[in-house]
């Protein structure tokens, strides 16, 4: 498994992959995280970096719903779709007891689910 730990404090980066050390991107992120941790998702599709630059945010909630199912609750690999306002939406994935996460302005964070308000958790078909 990739070692998400040294993303941690790296900025928010549209469309950047956190291994090369200069930024992350949220989607990119998760799928990278995913991908070491061995679990399926969808393939990349460049489609959803162009929806979010142009603000199309019931669209990418839209395929999110069509492309997840639910989980009863958090575990290890578990996704979710963060509402940032105005900012549209992120997605986060669930390793180690936290969620790990782009803010768009701390940059990458790892919270433990304990100190995070309840939220609802997924896993890609």
């Amino acid at each position: 498994m990739r070692d998400w730990r040294r993303y941690i404090g790296l900025p928010h980066v549209f469309g950047a992959n956190p291994e090369n050390g200069e930024g992350a991107d949220c989607l990119v992120m998760v799928f990278g995280v995913l991908d070491g941790m061995g679990i399926a998702h969808p393939q990349f599709n460049q489609q959803w970096l162009e929806l979010a630059a142009a603000g199309q945010w019931h669209e990418l909630q839209r395929l999110w719903v069509a492309g997840t199912r639910p989980l009863p609750g958090p575990e290890d690999g578990a996704v979710t779709l963060i509402q940032n306002g105005a900012r549209g939406l992120g997605v986060a994935v669930v390793v180690d007891g936290g969620l790990l996460m782009v803010h768009h302005r701390r940059g990458v964070i790892w919270t433990p689910l304990e100190a995070l308000k309840p939220l609802s958790y997924c896993a890609f078909i």
